[in-house]
């Protein structure tokens, strides 16, 4: 007996012919709804392409599933029913791991036949329906949509050598209800047909201009053919889909921008994609250095997740980087001393230095970031100005470190008025030197490790002070409510915030002498952290012991190679060469040192070789443009004299060639007007894409939290124009599970009974014994396992002779889900348990889009990032485009939803390669796996982000700081938080401070 083959033909190819072309079909599109629902398709809005088959004589045949998995039937308007087919993946396993994604089939056809059941389980040959004229069609998780020849031979692809002969004969017939002619379907990034474009066809018979018809088909001449997209303008990708899955060594399957495409005579079916490099990548601006802001093709970007996997391969090259002429290059805003693996006591950070010819091949550029004026005169009130600057400037950020403040405007203004209240009676008893050299000190936290740096060679780290003024602010009519003039001591609030490293090194296993990394990681040990975000903080040596770090950290890096790595290493040297000229005179006798390896050229096939993966990557950078038209204006950027905004530029412009989806990653999120319009427009442009925000659930942007809220209200509906994205939009931040309370000497804290019954719709619990509760509001708690969240203390109490205390509780249910429990009753009695739901602080700088399009850098999604700091990005493309085995964009998009998804990340490429589909997987619970709270969208805090209103002090501190605070923000915001320039095109005052 022989096996049943995997796949069986879904109809008897004898006697029947094809009825007409291919019949395109877009699967219906969902909004306002969830997707995974009865009769709604798994690709929901993906095009299709049905095959058409009738008999001859117009007699009804058998249509049957040609693999055994479960049915859903779609709703479609018309005649034709249609029903979805997804295989049981064990049924088919050895076929299924060699196709390059999970098939959907869709079977259709005309006539009185009822489709099976929703959910129901079919065998593969079983029956479907007795029709005269049938359908089929398939896709795959990227959605693209092959015409059924192309798929037909891909599934007889994976089923050489598993199944029988005869089997792959059979099923391979299915490909003669197609025709004979020579063609190409051309698809957009998505998949999308595109119809009416005009593609040269260059062969032995000469050349001509062909346009491609409804469904994108492009018929072509026998023979070896050459291609050229000619829409204007463009600078054309062109990728052959199915040879890129095969033959991934071969140059014929994708070409470089504006390169033609030469198609072998061998290929007569098949997807050719094409992409406007032009329209995703940043134009370079006029006065940028010749050598920068060039789109590297022959690259590769290797997304990174979260700061361990990160650290050990940086870890690997710069231990590979100890020979004569190697060395390393790192600029940062913050740096210490630490083991970038905490398993490997070797590995601590000096050390490795050290290791990099006795120093002498490191380089540091820190930030250095409050720059006061030399010798400014500092009295009392300049005094008491500097610490209340830095009270709005950084203080928060201290607090949130220390978990001290919740999202609230009022947690930041409270703090703000703390601060300068203790900054005023400092400023009495401090001296002036001592207060700035502790205030520059805590900001940026490098001075211990620079010390150590120069001590081990002197020169080798240099103090980088951005050189943006105030006189530089395209904002200059908010009026300060303050006495003191903040440039009257403090020449700007610019920092040099790009975070990247760059290691010439022994060649690795591709050949690769100078790799680049850059990203949010910087040389931090806070960054020690992995997907899964319970880990313990690392403690020096001569610590008592290892505590829980006070809040887990996402971030996201990519490791750089190819010919881009070499753009990267010249940021550095041009930045190198410009701090060195601003630092005072070196000593009699000494010069300063130049960088610790010379830049290699992009065409350097020794240092920096093309790469098998092939990416297209631009390195982007901020740089301001000096305002000389305003006294005190600030040096120009010897690299960028007139100012470079590419990042904002590559940003915007892929966002305006979104399809399906855009995600955003970001430590703030309070952009400029000019990026809500293009989020605005591309939700009108294309009504079933979806975007999802991830973010903080607290900010350490001062006041960001009023503009993230208005952001937030626009995005879902602009009450200007009535457009938004509603409930296609998803905001939300990521939770650590609960951490139990610290219980001190008290061993049992947290560990509580009810001491009252409670009904379902109850908001009062009384909990004891008192001894056993926590101190802090808010604080989760567990009644028998339905989540509860405990916002107010009511008044202590005492039942059967057992302190106790009550709390107003809020509960799921209702008309707002929330979390996802089901109230319910409870007994007096139950078993209570309280704990904590930690953030997880999002670092990560990230966009991607349609799995096509990734950008990984240092700049935040704000005005400051975009037009004003310092910072860096790097943008990707495959050159194969979706057919490319090593999709950085998609690579990234599944490890990061699936690390917020609950779902072991290795897993993340096979369940989630179908964003769409994927995307309503964030709208499950926090208690059933997903580690994301969805943000209110017209609210300011998620799930966790209540204030404690039970503290007197943070009362009176908050209304106080309210009263100060209603001049100020405008004017804080502006000039001190989210500075601009006149690199900004579109320059706009706020936030207002609102109702709080």
């Amino acid at each position: 007996m022989t096996d049943m083959p995997s796949f069986l033909p879904f109809v008897d190819p004898a006697g029947k012919h094809r009825a007409e072309a291919d019949r395109t079909l877009v699967l219906p599109r969902v909004t306002g709804a969830p997707l995974i629902r009865p009769g709604v398709a798994r690709h929901s809005g993906a095009t299709l392409l049905l095959l058409p088959i009738e008999a001859d004589n117009m007699q009804s045949f058998a249509i049957a599933a040609p693999v055994t998995g479960t049915c859903r039937p779609i709703t479609l308007p018309g005649a034709m029913t249609l029903v979805e087919l997804s295989p049981l993946p064990f049924a088919a396993r050895r076929v299924l791991r060699r196709l390059p994604g999970l098939p959907t089939f869709y079977l259709g056809w005309e006539g009185v036949a009822q489709p099976p059941a929703d959910d129901m389980l079919v065998q593969a040959g079983e029956v479907l329906a007795t029709t005269p004229k049938a359908f089929a069609g398939l896709l795959f998780d990227d959605r693209m949509a092959l015409s059924p020849v192309s798929w037909v031979e891909l599934v007889a692809a994976a089923m050489t050598g598993v199944d029988s002969a005869a089997a792959v004969t059979a099923w391979r017939a299915l490909t003669a209800f197609a025709g004979t002619e020579r063609a190409l379907r051309v698809l957009d990034h998505v998949g999308r047909p595109l119809a009416g474009e005009r593609i040269r066809v260059a062969s032995g018979a000469g050349s001509s201009t062909v346009t491609t018809g409804d469904d994108g088909s492009l018929p072509l001449p026998p023979g070896e053919v050459g291609l050229l997209w000619e829409r204007d303008g463009a600078r054309p990708v062109h990728a052959l889909y199915e040879r890129a899955l095969a033959e991934q060594g071969d140059r014929n399957t994708s070409t470089r921008p504006g390169e033609q495409l030469a198609v072998p005579a061998s290929v007569t079916r098949g997807h050719l994609q094409v992409l406007d490099a032009g329209r995703w990548f940043a134009a370079r601006p006029e006065g940028l250095d010749p050598s920068l802001g060039h789109v590297r093709a022959d690259s590769r970007l290797e997304p990174l997740v979260d700061g361990m996997d990160t650290l050990r391969l940086l870890l690997a090259d710069l231990r590979a980087a100890t020979e004569p002429g190697c060395g390393a290059h790192f600029a940062g805003w913050s740096f210490n001393d630490f083991p970038f693996d905490p398993a490997d006591p070797d590995s601590m950070f000096t050390e490795l230095v050290t290791g990099l010819r006795g120093g002498a091949g490191a380089r540091f550029l820190m930030d250095k970031y409050l720059v006061f004026h030399d010798g400014a005169p500092l009295d009392d009130l300049h005094k008491a100005a500097i610490v209340l600057l830095v009270a709005v400037v950084d203080g928060v950020l201290l607090a949130s470190i220390a978990e001290k403040v919740t999202t609230d405007e009022r947690g930041y203004l409270a703090t703000v008025t703390l601060g300068a209240l203790a900054g005023l009676l400092a400023a009495a008893l401090i001296t002036p030197e001592f207060i700035i050299r502790k205030i520059e000190d805590l900001i940026d936290g490098s001075e211990e490790l620079f010390e150590t740096m120069q001590a081990l060679v002197p020169g080798i780290a240099l103090r980088a002070r951005h050189p943006a003024r105030f006189a530089d602010n395209e904002i200059r009519t908010v009026i300060n409510p303050f006495p003191i003039e903040p440039s009257s001591f403090i020449a700007g609030v610019g920092s040099w915030h790009q975070k990247f490293q760059v290691v010439r090194r022994s060649p690795d296993d591709l050949g690769n002498r100078v790799v680049g990394y850059l990203g949010g990681i910087d040389i931090n040990q806070n960054r020690l952290d992995t997907p899964g975000h319970h880990g313990r903080a690392w403690k020096a040596p001569d610590a008592i012991s290892a505590t829980p770090s006070p809040a887990a950290f996402h971030d996201v890096h990519a490791r750089i190679t190819g010919p881009v790595a070499a753009d990267l290493a010249l940021t550095f040297e041009r930045r190198w060469s410009f701090e060195t000229s601003l630092q005072p005179p070196p000593a009699p006798g000494t010069t300063p040192l130049g960088v610790a390896f010379t830049t290699p050229e992009p065409t350097n096939t020794t240092d920096v070789p093309p790469q098998d993966a092939r990416h297209l990557v631009q390195v982007c950078r901020s740089g301001y443009r000096a305002n000389p038209s305003n006294p005190g204006a600030g040096t120009p950027l010897p690299w960028s004299p007139l100012g470079e905004r590419t990042i904002f530029e590559a940003i915007h412009r892929a966002i305006g060639q979104a399809r399906e989806y855009i995600y955003i990653e970001d430590q703030y999120f309070t952009p400029p007007d000019t990026y809500i319009k293009a989020l605005l427009d591309a939700s009108e442009r294309e009504p079933g894409a979806r975007l999802v925000i991830v973010i903080p659930s607290g900010s350490d942007q001062k006041f960001g939290d009023i503009r993230r809220r208005e952001m937030f209200e626009r995005l879902r509906q602009d009450p200007a124009t009535g457009r938004g994205w509603g409930e296609r939009m998803i905001v939300a931040a990521p939770l650590r599970r609960p951490v139990l309370a610290d219980g001190g000497r008290i061993a049992s804290q947290g560990r509580l009974v009810l001491h009252e019954p409670i009904s379902a719709g109850a908001d009062e619990v009384v909990l004891g014994p008192r001894s056993r509760l926590v101190s802090d509001l808010p604080f989760w708690l567990w009644i028998e396992g339905e989540r509860m969240l405990a916002v107010e203390r009511r008044a202590d109490t005492e039942v059967d002779g057992v302190p106790g205390r009550r709390y107003l509780v809020r509960r799921a249910g209702g008309a707002e889900p929330l979390w996802g429990a089901v109230p319910r009753a409870h007994a007096k009695g139950a078993p209570v348990t309280l704990a904590q739901m930690k953030g997880i602080y999002v670092h990560s700088k990230a966009i991607i889009v349609d799995d096509v399009f990734v950008g990984i850098g240092s700049c935040n999604t704000n005005r400051r990032g975009f037009f004003h700091d310092g910072e860096i990005q790097a943008f990707a493309v495959p050159e194969r485009l979706k057919g490319s085995p090593e999709n950085p964009a998609l690579a990234l998009r599944t490890a990061l939803w699936a690390e917020h998804l609950g779902i072991p990340p290795a897993m993340g490429r096979s369940l989630l390669a179908d964003p769409v589909a994927a995307f309503e997987l964030f709208r499950r619970p926090f208690a059933i796996g997903n580690r994301l709270s969805s943000f209110d969208a017209l609210g300011v805090a998620p799930e966790l982000g209540f204030p404690d209103e039970g503290s007197a002090v943070k009362q009176l501190a908050a209304g106080f700081g309210l009263v100060v605070a209603d001049g100020a923000v405008p004017w804080a915001w502006n000039t001190l938080v989210d500075p601009t320039t006149l690199t900004d095109p579109d320059p706009v005052e706020g936030p207002e401070l609102g109702e709080v």
